[in-house]
């Protein structure tokens, strides 16, 4: 395999990943407010956790931005996604300063979307530059 398709496939699989990630911190964001909300009825308040919240955007931030930088400056050098990613994690993050709103939900919800986006995208630009994640 030559060196330049290695650096594909390797990009491609963190694209994957981060999307996972985006998608799993969007799951966490639209599935915890009902969690809090019923779990207590049991006794049970171990999700109620900013260690847990912070260490979520963390890992979409730190992943993620590594692949979308990855995909930016060897495949395909536009700056809006890069932009995009920033603007979505911004919104995430932003999400955490309005507890218990109906913004709260809309701007994690968004942002997360806004990043699975971005992150599709810079996957999409990957393959179109005649890479595959099958080689």
């Amino acid at each position: 395999m030559e060196p330049n398709n290695r650096k594909a496939v390797y990009q491609q699989k963190w694209d994957m990943i981060s999307m996972g990630a985006s998608l799993a911190c969007a799951i966490h964001c639209v599935l915890l407010p009902v969690l809090f909300t019923t779990l207590p009825l049991f006794g049970m308040e171990i999700l109620e956790n900013v260690y847990l919240e912070v260490l979520t955007i963390m890992v979409s931030l730190i992943v993620g931005g590594r692949a979308i930088w990855r995909g930016y400056r060897l495949h395909h050098g536009r700056v809006s996604l890069l932009m995009c990613f920033l603007f979505g994690m911004g919104l995430m993050i932003s999400g955490n300063f309005v507890h218990g709103s109906l913004l709260e939900v809309v701007a994690k919800l968004g942002g997360a979307v806004i990043v699975v986006w971005a992150h599709f995208r810079n996957w999409q630009y990957g393959r179109s530059a005649g890479f595959s994640a099958r080689q």
